[in-house]
């Protein structure tokens, strides 16, 4: 049976029987769909001595209290991961906060967050979209957090903001396409002005020059997405760079499962899926 004989046989099958059957397919790439799944993945990497960075799946926001909900879904993650002890940061996309829809509630709630964590001692990573305007205006004087954003956007933002603040660049796209030696020569650069660096799902090509550098690689933390392929970081490991890995949660995990599962019929399937919940719930 070839894939669009399947995809008929699928477009008449139960709705929740399909959504298990793409899960099953993507489910080494996401720690689950609850928090104890995320925080049970995050207790095995730190039995390995591995860093965790976790975050919650969740779709756009489209309401204030929805928000708050997600807020408050964070708090009780962080609250968790200090209750428990775990090595592990926590990363809040924006967006679910209600960047772009209502920027200063987004502010607030990114406030209660980096608050919660602060009292936990939790460190918090606000992800910034590609192209966003969210500026850094009182923030200064918060600790215990730092910016993750587009890797293409690291020097702009560097070079903006002068205060020292940990940041993560977040490699997009396919992690198995030639980048320019200039990438990663722009990443060294803005990691000698960041006070800390993480490069999530980081090129090969990128990788193995800021590997190369004895500099380099002790300053920077490299960050693999969980599925990807354990060989690359391991080598990094036997390289003595710091690894961490990042553990996507929640059930909303079609729109992750599109732009980050490396295998391409999962991100057509994963995004045919979305398309048609989409389309039925009238969005």
């Amino acid at each position: 049976m070839d894939l669009n004989q399947w995809l008929q046989v699928v477009h008449l099958a139960d709705e929740s029987f399909v959504e298990k059957i793409l899960y099953r397919l993507v489910k080494k790439h996401v720690s689950g769909t609850t928090m104890s799944s995320a925080l049970e993945k995050a207790r095995e990497l730190n039995g390995k001595k591995i860093h965790a960075s976790i975050t919650f799946l969740s779709s756009g926001v489209s309401s204030k209290p929805k928000a708050k909900y997600i807020t408050s879904t964070y708090q009780e993650l962080i609250r968790q991961v200090a209750r428990r002890g775990l090595t592990a940061s926590v990363q809040v996309p924006l967006v679910q906060l209600g960047l772009g829809q209502d920027d200063g509630a987004a502010e607030e709630n990114l406030r209660d967050i980096i608050s919660t964590g602060n009292k936990h001692g939790i460190f918090i990573w606000a992800e910034l979209p590609e192209g966003a305007g969210f500026g850094m205006k009182g923030f200064e004087s918060f600790r215990g957090f730092g910016i993750a954003l587009p890797a293409e956007s690291v020097p702009g933002f560097m070079k903006e903001h002068k205060e020292a603040r940990p940041v993560k660049a977040i490699f997009q796209g396919d992690d198995g396409r030639e980048q320019r030696t200039s990438d990663a020569g722009a990443i060294e650069r803005a990691a000698g002005k960041a006070n800390g660096m993480v490069l999530l799902s980081t090129p090969k090509d990128v990788a193995r020059r800021l590997l190369s550098g004895t500099k380099t690689r002790k300053s920077v933390i490299f960050e693999v997405r969980l599925g990807d392929d354990r060989k690359v970081m391991k080598n990094m490991m036997k390289k003595g760079a710091k690894v961490s890995v990042y553990l996507p949660f929640g059930k909303d995990w079609h729109a992750y499962a599109m732009n980050n599962v490396p295998e391409g019929y999962m991100r057509f399937l994963a995004g045919k899926f979305l398309d048609e919940k989409e389309e039925m719930s009238g969005i």
